[in-house]
């Protein structure tokens, strides 16, 4: 399914988790990916064009998460990009501040577990 935002289905949408065995950069906050470390990698054929992006561990909680809200509670043009471009602030979008595991996310550096993991 597109995520687009167009409503249009993609021809192909596939998203793996992959472990890097070089360098990479996250696609969402320009961050290094380094070898071992964890990504979510996301294929799309739309139009006979394909699009491919990466998000490390930290950017796909957060996609993870706000697509989940936006599934519940948003409007059906609205969406999360691959960059996560969403056009709002959390508390001026969802009315309340986002909860403490997301949050703990601003804080969080590449090869600490993400909050809510056990080492």
């Amino acid at each position: 399914m597109s995520q687009y935002g167009d409503g249009d289905n993609a021809d192909v949408w596939d998203v793996t988790q992959r472990k890097a065995r070089k360098p990479h950069k996250c696609d969402a906050c320009h961050e290094p990916i380094a070898p071992g470390r964890t990504y979510t990698r996301t294929a799309c054929l739309f139009d006979g064009s394909w699009d491919t992006w990466i998000r490390c561990e930290r950017c796909q909680a957060i996609f993870v998460h706000l697509s989940a809200l936006i599934a519940k509670w948003g409007e059906e043009e609205e969406f999360c990009d691959a960059a996560l471009n969403c056009g709002h602030e959390y508390r001026e979008r969802w009315r309340e501040d986002p909860p403490p595991e997301i949050a703990a996310l601003a804080f969080w550096l590449p090869g600490e577990p993400l909050p809510g993991q056990v080492k």
